[in-house]
């Protein structure tokens, strides 16, 4: 069985960010075994995910840290590539349990 990827528009990704009280958002890469985190400002996180070429729910362990956006840019060729954002988990479950989009 081949699992289906949960995509996201682009205001739905918006929407479920868990930005602080200063428009950061928290971030990491996932390099070659290696968490790189950073945190983003607003403007920032809104352009990676505009840019994007999609948006998806990410698995469990992903969203277990809280992590439960991946973007994945356009340019994208290795898997440390892929920016996994810090989201509001309650807001993520309704698009995680009936995305209306998937993909295989």
């Amino acid at each position: 069985m081949v699992d289906k990827k949960k995509l996201l528009t682009p205001e739905q990704a918006k929407e479920i960010l868990a930005l602080d009280d200063y428009g950061m958002v928290h971030t990491f890469l996932n390099g070659s075994g290696m968490l790189i985190g950073a945190d983003y400002s607003k403007k920032s996180i809104y352009k990676n995910i505009d840019d994007a070429e999609r948006l998806e729910v990410t698995g469990e362990s992903s969203q277990r840290i809280y992590h439960g956006l991946a973007i994945i840019p356009k340019d994208a060729k290795l898997q440390g590539d892929i920016l996994f954002v810090e989201t509001n988990m309650k807001l993520l479950k309704k698009y995680d349990a009936s995305s209306g989009e998937t993909e295989q």
